[in-house]
């Protein structure tokens, strides 16, 4: 052991610490998606294996050595999608992110007080928070607008009589209004309750395949949810749902919160329903 350590070069420390690293990161891209199983099955095989070449399986070690000679190609198959996560990922350049905080605590309360509009009038509506990944492989027969953020403009676009109501509207990284009637991947989880509308299962698509925060509202419960990272998390309160997606677009922690927004005039016309 001595003889060992004492062998050991400079460049043998980087390496395995370099190898650590780029294990760890595969474990946290894998936790809590289905592909822990796939990778524990993996493992299971392996184990089989060595088991067979130690009790000399002579048959069934031929079996898995053939399968294990087309393994990469298994694997690309099988860990696509995240590996093209990891690999937007690690190509994301998270300093040149043309992001204002300020603007995006003043976005963050216009779509509070637009989504609770929305759920008490049953209007469904996708909205996605654009991050440090980009979603322009989505804009294909999406409509851009370009346009600077404003909840009359929201409600508007998802007026169940308009031509973009079904699809998403992409907020983009400087907090405007990049494109709306965006079509969106459906979610692939086999697990997802029954109640869950098309709305819902295009905003845990995308959210497996990207960092973006997404909302969802229920046209059927007038419920406001957030997708991210597969996951589908209730929005709460007024007080909750603003702390979750401050945390979640933000990058904040839990304790770093956003100043509470100050009362507005009223300026709308009489009769006029302001979302």
């Amino acid at each position: 052991m001595i003889d060992l350590l004492s062998s050991l070069r400079w460049q043998d420390l980087v390496d395995i610490a370099l190898l650590t690293a780029i294990f760890y990161g595969f474990i946290l891209l894998l936790q809590g998606s289905r592909t822990v199983q796939i990778a524990a099955g993996f493992f299971l095989v392996g184990v089989i294996y060595y088991l067979t070449d130690l009790l000399g399986l002579a048959g069934l070690n031929w079996l898995l050595t053939n399968l294990f000679s087309s393994i990469v190609v298994v694997i690309i198959v099988l860990f696509q999608a995240d590996i093209r996560k990891a690999l937007a990922q690690i190509g994301t350049q998270t300093f040149f992110r043309d992001f204002n905080p300020r603007k995006a605590v003043t976005l963050i309360d216009q779509l509070i007080k637009v989504c609770e509009h929305f759920a008490k009038t049953r209007t469904g509506a996708l909205i996605v928070l654009e991050k440090d990944i980009g979603l322009k492989e989505y804009y294909t027969n999406a409509t851009r607008l370009d346009a600077v953020f404003s909840p009359k403009l929201l409600a508007t676009i998802f007026n169940t009589h308009g031509p973009l109501h079904d699809g998403a509207i992409v907020i983009d990284k400087s907090q405007h209004i990049s494109h709306a009637g965006c079509i969106l991947p459906l979610s692939n989880q086999e697990d997802l309750s029954g109640n869950l509308g098309t709305r819902h299962r295009a905003a845990l698509g995308l959210s497996e395949v990207c960092d973006a925060v997404i909302l969802v509202v229920s046209e059927e419960r007038g419920v406001i949810s957030i997708a991210r990272g597969g996951e589908l998390i209730p929005g709460g309160s007024d007080a909750e749902l603003r702390k979750k997606i401050y945390e979640l677009y933000m990058n904040k922690s839990q304790d770093s919160r956003p100043p509470e927004p100050k009362p507005e005039a009223k300026t709308e016309a009489k009769g006029e329903a302001a979302p």
